[in-house]
C-alpha cells in the first residue's frame, strides 16, 4: 500500500523554487513548526522561515531554508510563498 501525498509548492519572487508530490512536510511557523500529512484540513498560517523538510512519494528526503512568509493547504495542495527558498546541502 503506498502513502497518500499532495502537491507541494514553494514560490518566491523568482519563481517556483520546488514542487512535487509530498507524502509528509515539516513546516516552520511563527512558534515552532507544524507536520502537515495529505487530507489535512485546511489551514493557512504565517511562518518565520527557518528549515523546510518535505519526505517526497518516493521517500527520499528534501530540506530547505526559507525566509518568511505563508503556508496553506486546502484540498490536498500545498503552497509556500517566501521571499527566498535554497536547498540544504
Amino acid at each position: 500500500m503506498t502513502e497518500p501525498v499532495y502537491t507541494l509548492r514553494i514560490v518566491t519572487p523568482v519563481g517556483i523554487a520546488y514542487e512535487g508530490s509530498a507524502a509528509h512536510t515539516i513546516v516552520p511557523v511563527e512558534r515552532g513548526f507544524v507536520g502537515i500529512l495529505a487530507h489535512h484540513a485546511p489551514y493557512l498560517t504565517s511562518s518565520a522561515g527557518g528549515k523546510l523538510s518535505v519526505r517526497e512519494k518516493n521517500g527520499s528526503l528534501k530540506e530547505f531554508t526559507v525566509e518568511h512568509g505563508f503556508f496553506e493547504f486546502n484540498g490536498n495542495r500545498a503552497l509556500f510563498l517566501t521571499h527566498s527558498c535554497s536547498p540544504v546541502k
